[in-house]
């Protein structure tokens, strides 16, 4: 059967509930269901194929999901799954993804510091790897987040828990868009949707500006918490060059001043740097 031929790829709404119309359709092989984001998401083979289906019920939770629809929808890279689908079931918002193979680095199967530092997660893993690989895999990341700041749009909600890595094929994946927004805007709330160990100062201040300089905080930050033991800023805890430290301190610097100022600029001193 082609996978054009399966009804996730097609179907428009369904008059059951999520659960039993996927495992009618084929085999749910695996249930995402400890995320905080409301929603709920599905491992499905059917048709010869697998896919990712993200659902959820919750009002507040499919406005996020349909921003998600919009986004998919206005951009296309190698490192962002595809939307293939969005459909309604008896309650609620579904989309259909292609499914891409790998391990999500932040997983609630590891939670917090502990789970993180643990042997089998793949954030440990992945860490343990030299550091001319994960400085190769930041560097695509940012790349993605270059190609995104021209499409105009400033980066929410972007953590560890974004990439999908494939160990066996040295293969980066991002998800998790819900949140992204075109152009910079005003915080309105006092604390910004994200993990503290990636948001920059400004993200947890009522009215402040949020834009790409904030998305370079995230971007620096980054790099720290992957090069650096525990995130550290010390310069003997960093695993890659003196010149790429420098290129990371910058990016991260609590004062917007004094950060790049824009991914762009960010991502081409990176370059420079390796």
């Amino acid at each position: 059967m082609h996978p054009n031929d399966c009804p996730l790829a097609t179907v428009q709404h369904v008059e059951e509930s999520i659960v039993a119309y996927l495992s009618r359709l084929g085999n749910v092989f695996k249930v995402f269901d400890q995320q905080d984001s409301g929603c709920i998401s599905y491992g499905v083979h059917a048709a010869g194929r697998k896919w990712f289906v993200k659902y959820s019920e919750r009002p507040e939770a499919i406005v996020f999901l349909r921003n998600a629809a919009a986004f998919h929808g206005d951009v296309q890279h190698p490192l962002i799954p595809k939307l293939l689908n969005v459909f309604k079931p008896a309650e609620g918002l579904a989309l259909v993804y292609e499914w891409v193979s790998g391990e999500v680095l932040g997983t609630p199967e590891f939670p917090g510091a502990a789970g993180r530092n643990h042997p089998d997660s793949p954030h440990y893993r992945f860490r343990q790897l030299p550091a001319a690989v994960i400085t190769a895999v930041l560097s695509a990341m940012y790349d993605l987040h270059v190609y995104l700041e021209r499409r105009g749009y400033v980066a929410v909600d972007w953590y560890d828990g974004c990439m999908i890595y494939d160990f066996e094929r040295s293969e980066l994946h991002l998800c998790d868009f819900d949140y992204y927004v075109k152009g910079a805007f005003v915080l309105e709330m006092d604390r910004l949707f994200g993990s503290s160990r990636f948001m920059a100062p400004e993200e947890f201040v009522r009215g402040s500006r949020i834009d790409h300089v904030t998305n370079v905080y995230t971007m620096g930050a980054a790099a720290f918490v992957f090069l650096a033991e525990d995130g550290s800023r010390d310069p003997g805890r960093w695993r890659a060059s003196e010149r790429l430290y420098q290129v990371a301190l910058k990016a991260a610097s609590p004062d917007r001043e004094k950060r790049y100022g824009s991914i762009s600029e960010f991502h081409a001193a990176w370059l420079a740097a390796i």
